[in-house]
């Protein structure tokens, strides 16, 4: 067919599409800035979404500008558009804008992806104009190079704005207001319609006559409605996302503020374990972080915490010296399978429940394991069929040392003791304190063998004295061994019979050690029912006092009497007070028993008064226990009071080694005795370690020399010469001097020769009842 072709040189645009077409051209630059922040802020899998989804939205933004701006344009023939090339100009717009944004999004910070990126934006938008125009039928367009060049700058001059904009201002790294957006979208809706504006200025049309119809194109009414079309779903379908977006971001702010305020740290991670969120406290505890990190940074302080990562299981991990509790939370809604995890630090928490087991376990005085120590290590001992040694170890005399010296000075002296201990044992075995002065030792297989041995260890690791405030203290413990399965067969009686043991080593003089037999168990349940039975003595009426004389050397006047303690059970029968007094002493009975001997001798005293022209002195012994009682001295006064009571015919009797560890005030009350006119005397002289500078100071009148210097006293010269020491002593003090256990002619002819003051014992008289001692006292004479 013939074609002829037709300048076109009269032509204008239509006002109100010029507009329309400036004003998507602004709609698509405040896209491209929205864009470029979503790209940059968003984690890497939504990165991709908005990449298209952008690219999409300013592509075919641009895309449209383009054509209403071509319908603005007024052919005096009727043109066609081509719709393939009007596709391919479509997807071109596309693609260069999602290759120029995907450039700068890998590293916004290079230069050189800064240049490239806009580069092929900028080609993609002009490539979309020129392939745009290339789509008219029936005109043949010639283009004016220069103006053409220069379309060509502005396209990829307003796309480097763009990016520039987007990715690399100061308004890139922070919240951008929409008034600013609305600013730069203006500015950079000049710059793209001026681009297409200069790329029509460059154009020359002309018309193609007799070319035949083009109906097979698109022609300007279906395109304006096509074009419209499009950019109104593209546009409600961007900023929709943007509006859901923003919902979502919102809902995600709530739930951050939520989780940021939250003391614990926590992280929430996707199916791959890379942070997704993290709270302060989590940066807090596990230094900074970065969205995008992988949770298991943890195996960089603790390589085997990857199973448990993996296996979700909850576990404690040690970071940085604080040891966090982990715990997953998994978060699973239908393509969701995100973690959410907890991060405390136990660390504080785990070191008090470590020192409340500790104190559960140890003795707060010493630092020794305790008895529930003592019962765990045993019993699991006995599960694992070890043979068992246990030494049992008691200090002696230790509440008497609490009540003379005061409680601050027995702890000292305990952990001394302790401590020597703890030397003694070293790793050879366990050592427990179970009571305020018992302390268990257990040897296990080989060590076992080796109990009694080690247990004379520590009674002789006490030999040399103890320091305590200043002072040299001498004490000594008592021991007892038992061995599983040789003599016990469970936990409770091994430590059972090594007790007894101990026990018996204290009826034995203490200081010594002893090892457990049958013999001892049936000692035992004698003891247990001693203690039973002693506890309601008083009050059945089982005991009673005898009388044993005191009687001047060479006169043979009877100066005195000592009141001694006799008891007979209805079932036991005599039971000696060197049995039952020691268990009055540690079973803390020995105050109720001292005060009804004390009342007892005093109204016996008072019926002698009445009834005797002289009556005599009346001496009773004092345990040491009670004179360290707060009221032990109103409690004498009392007695004193009720049974009219002379105080100077009254004597107390002290032993010597309870007088060594006599602290000042329990001195202070001797001398207040003294003071009211009651006589002290000084029992069991010769068998502790007094010196001169104790006697000096004890408040005594009597010092009584113990009966054991009468052994093979006659025709013994040394023997002879360390009583004569004594009595010279005693005499130097202007103390009278008593010797107990005389049993013998020689012996009281010994001592009268010598100068001894009294005499006491069998040669004169055994202790009697008050009945059959009155005949004596009536002729106050042997």
């Amino acid at each position: 067919m013939d074609q002829s072709i037709t300048s076109m040189s009269e032509h204008h645009h239509i006002p109100y599409l010029v507009v329309l077409s400036y004003l998507i051209a602004t709609m698509s630059a405040y896209a491209s800035i929205v864009l470029a922040r979503r790209v940059t802020f968003t984690r890497q899998s939504a990165k991709r979404i908005w990449l298209i989804l952008g690219a999409g939205t300013l592509g075919i933004g641009i895309w449209s500008m383009h054509f209403i701006a071509m319908l603005s344009y007024q052919f005096p023939v009727a043109v066609y558009y081509n719709t393939l090339l009007v596709a391919i100009s479509v997807v071109i717009a596309i693609v260069g804008c999602y290759f120029g944004y995907f450039i700068i999004s890998v590293n916004h910070k290079s230069k050189t992806r800064f240049f490239l990126s806009g580069i092929i934006m900028g080609s993609g938008i002009a490539s979309m104009h020129y392939v745009g125009m290339a789509a008219l039928e029936a005109v043949v367009i010639v283009y004016n190079p220069v103006l053409f060049a220069i379309s060509l700058v502005i396209a990829i001059a307003a796309s480097w704005v763009a990016i520039w904009i987007g990715f690399l201002s100061p308004y890139a790294r922070r919240a951008m207001s929409w008034k600013l957006k609305i600013i730069f979208s203006l500015i950079m809706a000049v710059a793209i319609t001026g681009m297409h504006y200069t790329g029509m200025a460059a154009a020359t049309f002309s018309s193609i006559t007799n070319s035949g119809p083009f109906q097979d194109g698109l022609d300007t009414t279906r395109l304006a409605w096509f074009v419209a079309g499009v950019t109104l779903f593209i546009f409600a379908l961007f900023f929709g996302s943007i509006i859901l977006d923003r919902l979502w971001q919102k809902r995600e702010l709530v739930q951050n503020t939520l989780l940021d305020s939250i003391a614990d740290g926590i992280v929430i991670t996707d199916q791959t374990g890379t942070i997704l969120h993290a709270n302060p406290s989590f940066r807090q505890l596990m230094g900074e972080v970065d969205s995008g990190q992988r949770f298991e940074k943890l195996q960089h302080y603790h390589p085997e915490l990857t199973e448990q990562i993996r296996s979700n299981q909850n576990f404690h991990v040690a970071i940085h010296s604080l040891i966090l509790e982990v715990k997953r939370r998994p978060i699973q809604e239908e393509a969701l399978h995100h973690s959410l995890w907890f991060l405390r630090d136990m660390t504080e928490q785990i070191e008090n429940e470590k020192q409340i087991t500790y104190m559960a376990y140890h003795d707060s005085l010493t630092r020794l394991p305790n008895r529930h120590k003592l019962d765990a290590t045993l019993a699991n001992w006995f599960e694992t069929k070890k043979t068992i040694g246990c030494i049992f170890l008691n200090v002696d005399r230790m509440k008497f040392a609490n009540d003379t010296l005061g409680h601050q000075a027995g702890d000292q002296l305990l952990r001394q003791i302790a401590g020597r201990l703890e030397t003694i044992i070293s790793d050879k075995g366990f050592l427990a304190r179970v009571g305020g002065d018992e302390f268990v030792v257990l040897l296990a297989d080989g060590h076992a063998a080796d109990c009694y041995h080690l247990a004379e260890a520590c009674v002789s690791a006490m030999n040399e004295p103890l320091a305590i405030h200043g002072s040299q203290l001498a004490v000594s413990i008592s021991a007892g061994t038992c061995v599983f399965p040789e003599d016990a067969a469970n936990p409770n009686e091994l430590l059972q019979f090594a007790d007894l043991a101990m026990s018996e080593s204290k009826r034995n003089g203490k200081n010594q050690v002893t090892a457990f037999t049958l013999e001892l168990n049936d000692q035992y349940r004698r003891t247990l029912q001693i203690e039973e039975a002693l506890s309601i003595a008083i009050d059945q009426d089982e005991l009673h006092l005898v009388y044993q004389p005191k009687v001047a050397v060479g006169t043979g006047k009877v100066k005195g009497v000592e009141a001694l303690l006799r008891w007979i059970h209805p079932v036991h029968g005599f039971i000696s007070p060197a049995e039952f007094i020691p268990i009055a002493e540690e079973k803390g009975l020995i105050h109720k028993i001292g005060d009804w001997v004390l009342r007892e001798a005093c109204l016996q005293w008072g019926k002698w008064q009445r009834e005797l022209e002289e009556p005599p002195m009346m001496a009773v012994n004092i345990s040491p226990l009670q004179l360290a009682r707060e009221d032990f001295l109103p409690g004498l006064l009392r007695i004193l009071e009720e049974t009219k009571m002379d105080p100077s015919f009254l004597e107390l009797e002290l032993t010597e080694s309870a007088s060594l560890g006599l602290a000042e005030k329990t001195n202070g009350r001797l001398s207040h005795l003294h003071d009211l006119g009651i006589q002290i005397s000084l029992d069991d002289f010769g068998t502790g370690y007094s010196s001169f500078s104790n006697l000096k100071e004890l408040p005594i009148d009597v010092l009584k020399i113990d009966r054991s210097f009468l052994h093979n006293l006659i025709g013994n010269p040394g023997q002879e010469a360390i009583v004569r020491s004594i009595i010279q002593l005693g005499h130097n003090l202007n103390l009278q001097v008593l010797m107990e256990g005389v049993e013998e002619k020689e012996q009281a002819e010994w001592l009268e020769k010598e100068g001894c003051n009294l005499i006491q014992g069998y040669y004169f008289a055994k202790p009697q009842v008050a009945a059959d001692l009155e005949r004596m006292l009536q002729g106050n004479a042997i």
